[in-house]
């Protein structure tokens, strides 16, 4: 099971147009984009809980953006993995899930903390 926990010291960023605090601490410098991840989710729909929502290369907000999410696009997660601290929409995480864009076509990470009821539910 997920866990949610506060944020002593972070980095505040904010999400393009929404005004939706994204809390962060920036990954290590060891943190890889590279991740493993399977399509074994059967979880999807309108599922993004902000507007310009990154989706990344890898769990981690230092990861390139390959594009954004918005809140009326269709997503299929795949699964979830560990990644960087995320605080937005009154929560925090540590997950991040892997899915795809079906309205733009991208796939990527994004932190579980901007998707409603906080992304896949199947661990990669």
């Amino acid at each position: 099971m997920r866990k949610l926990s506060s944020i002593a010291a972070a980095v505040t960023l904010t999400v393009a147009g929404t005004g939706v605090a994204v809390v962060s601490v920036a990954a290590p410098a060891s943190a890889s984009c590279s991740h493993a991840h399977s399509n074994i989710d059967t979880k999807g729909g309108q599922l993004f809980n902000a507007s310009n929502v990154n989706i990344r290369t890898g769990p981690h907000t230092s990861c390139p953006s390959l594009g954004y999410g918005q809140l009326n696009h269709n997503v299929d997660f795949h699964c979830y993995g560990a990644g960087d601290r995320v605080t937005a929409n009154g929560y925090t995480t540590y997950s991040w899930t892997y899915l795809k864009d079906l309205t733009t076509g991208v796939s990527g990470w994004v932190a579980d903390a901007l998707l409603d009821n906080l992304g896949a539910t199947i661990a990669c």
